[in-house]
C-alpha cells in the first residue's frame, strides 16, 4: 500500500495483530465503529540503523 493513503489500526481490546488499511471513509468508519483504533505501525525488524558507533 502506498505511503500516506493508509493507516494502521489495532483491534478492539488489543486482541490480534494491527493491520494496515486504506484511509477512506468506506473502510475506516465500519472498523472504528467495531472498536478498532489508530496506532503506530509495527516496528520493522529489518530496519537498518545508520547511527552505529565503533
Amino acid at each position: 500500500m502506498s505511503e500516506g493513503t493508509t493507516v494502521w489500526l489495532r483491534p478492539p481490546f488489543g486482541v490480534g495483530e494491527p493491520k494496515e488499511v486504506e484511509a477512506t471513509p468506506d473502510i475506516l468508519v465500519p472498523l472504528l465503529v467495531k472498536g478498532w483504533s489508530q496506532c503506530e505501525p509495527p516496528a520493522d525488524p529489518e530496519e537498518v540503523t545508520t547511527d552505529v558507533h565503533d
